[in-house]
């Protein structure tokens, strides 16, 4: 059924030095479609069953091949007017447009996991389950090189006990062997959540980089503008990647908030392609509900931080077929009384079909 609903909105590195040859690739992705799927939790960062704050994302995506039928009003939603005056895209030759949905679910909690009392000055416990249908266009310049890539992105789905982040959570602790998290009594409430995102990504000659130590590096520079009753925000953000023979994509994606990447990838013909990367993005926040609580009655909430940054390291290695990527987050504090920052990790596996 959701995959319906989405027809009917949408219409429609040094490991890896022995295949530094380039290989001839197709624009985008060529004609294949990418399946996703990620995993981000705190003890890939912290190797200790810590629970805290954002504690875990798991997420499903599917990205369609290249769409020509798609009608021309939503052909030309990928790139607004206005934005385009502040980040324009310049001329490019070579244009892809894919639909895409996801399934996703995260889960956040307070420090202390064990106590079942409410904790006002940490953050409330909270649960996020949502489908994303996306809109995807990437344009291109055979002569410069230079590329953009714009996504509109639909999050509709709920926050509250209806998310079953208790049932999630608790239910994966007895699998392992883990104690149990005891204060979901305290969640924010149920709510529908609707969220609107556009996010832009450019690799420009403007941001051009000088080989080190015999590698290529590029940076890849991003923007988005989120809103809705979940998440209301604005960022900015850039990506550097160094590698033997870096692919024409947009780097590994992440689940929360989302921001910077592509999940179609350049197959390797030859084996192995790996690169290293690192990146940071700052958030300007509006609204965040799992901090801010529900918008229209009482519930757990803590006083947000306005600005937030993440800074980030990983590495992606492409195996023919299939790309996998890991990214290690720091976090700056998000809420008044955060004891410290946060570090979780971000395994992604992308297959192309």
């Amino acid at each position: 059924m959701r995959f319906q609903l989405a027809a009917a909105f949408l219409l429609g590195l040094t490991t890896c030095g022995w295949t530094q040859q380039a290989q001839a690739q197709q624009f985008a992705g060529g004609d294949r479609e990418f399946l996703t799927l990620q995993v981000e939790n705190d003890l890939f960062a912290n190797f200790a069953n810590t629970d805290r704050h954002y504690t875990n994302g798991l997420q499903a995506a599917w990205l369609s091949r290249p769409q020509t039928g798609l009608p021309s009003w939503l052909a030309d939603l990928s790139s607004p007017p206005v934005y385009s005056l502040l980040f324009p895209t310049g001329n490019f030759d070579k244009k892809s447009q894919r639909v895409g949905i996801a399934l996703g679910h995260a889960i956040f909690t307070p420090d202390d996991t064990k106590t079942t009392l409410p904790q006002p000055n940490d953050r409330p416990y909270a649960a996020w389950l949502h489908t994303t249908f996306s809109l995807q266009s990437v344009r291109a310049s055979s002569i410069t090189g230079e590329a953009w890539q714009d996504q509109w992105k639909l999050d509709l789905g709920v926050v509250g006990p209806a998310a079953q982040g208790e049932f999630v959570q608790n239910n994966w602790h007895d699998l392992i062997g883990a104690d149990e998290a005891n204060g979901w009594d305290n969640q924010i409430q149920d709510e529908m959540g609707i969220n609107l995102s556009f996010e832009r990504a450019w690799r420009s000659s403007t941001f051009e980089t000088p080989k080190l130590a015999g590698l290529q590096t590029d940076f890849i520079p991003y923007t988005i503008v989120s809103l809705g009753n979940v998440q209301t925000y604005a960022g900015l953000g850039g990506t550097l990647r160094l590698g033997f023979s870096l692919p024409d994509d947009f780097g590994p994606t992440r689940i929360y908030p989302g921001v910077g990447g592509s999940e179609w990838f350049e197959p390797s013909a030859a084996g192995c392609n790996c690169y290293l990367f690192a990146g940071v993005e700052g958030r300007g926040i509006a609204r965040d509900i799992f901090l801010d609580g529900n918008t229209f009655r009482d519930s757990p909430s803590i006083q947000k931080r306005h600005f937030v940054y993440d800074a980030k390291l990983g590495a992606v290695f492409v195996l023919w077929d299939t790309r996998v990527a890991f990214t290690h987050v720091f976090r700056s504090r998000e809420y008044e009384g955060q004891a410290k920052p946060d570090q979780f990790g971000s395994i992604s596996v992308n297959f192309a079909l």
